[in-house]
């Protein structure tokens, strides 16, 4: 759950800082904790394999890891990131690419 955080917090903190946003010692991250439900929502991120996925989407409402006005934010956590930690059957929904979506372009 730590590598998964840390992995969630390096994906927002480059979208941040793509975005304009981003602030020294991270002060919006302070709420995120290596808890399942202290994460944040998650999806299976889409991926360019058809049946498979990408990784993990985490998803972030306005005010959750910002201002309201930054809007809400998704991180993804790319599953070379989470093999280490998966199970042969775990392992076996991952791979690939993310896929370009509406969202990504």
């Amino acid at each position: 759950m730590k590598a998964m955080l840390a992995a969630v917090i390096q994906s927002l903190a480059k979208e941040k800082k793509a975005r304009g946003t981003d602030t020294p010692g991270r002060e919006w991250a302070k709420d995120l904790k290596p808890r399942l439900i202290g994460i944040g929502a998650v999806s299976l991120a889409p991926a360019t394999i058809a049946g498979k996925s990408a990784g993990l989407l985490f998803h972030y409402e306005p005010y959750a890891v910002g201002a309201y006005a930054e809007g809400a934010y998704q991180a993804l956590v790319p599953w070379q990131t989470l093999k280490p930690y998966l199970s042969a059957e775990g392992a076996a929904i991952f791979a690939g690419e993310p896929a370009k979506t509406e969202a990504s372009k």
